[in-house]
């Protein structure tokens, strides 16, 4: 989202749960978001800056590229 110029604020899941006995639909998921959003009860949660998410990323494909090369190679 962020590549699109879209600001995002991530929550973590458990503090956002939805109504008991309630019909659960993505409409009526985003309209129950919306609404902690607009009373300010929502807490963001941690994320990590960009360089490190970055990081990461190569780390996590450089992994799985390293698993994928020895699992093929030849006895």
């Amino acid at each position: 989202m962020e590549a699109r110029g879209l600001d995002s604020c991530p929550v973590n899941a458990r503090d956002v749960k939805n109504v008991p006995d309630c019909p659960k639909t993505d409409r009526l998921d985003s309209v129950w978001l919306a609404k902690l959003a607009e009373r300010g009860m929502l807490r963001g949660a941690f994320a990590l800056p960009k360089p490190v998410r970055e990081l990461r990323d190569l780390t996590r494909t450089r992994a799985v590229l390293t698993h994928g090369r020895t699992e093929l190679a030849p006895l």
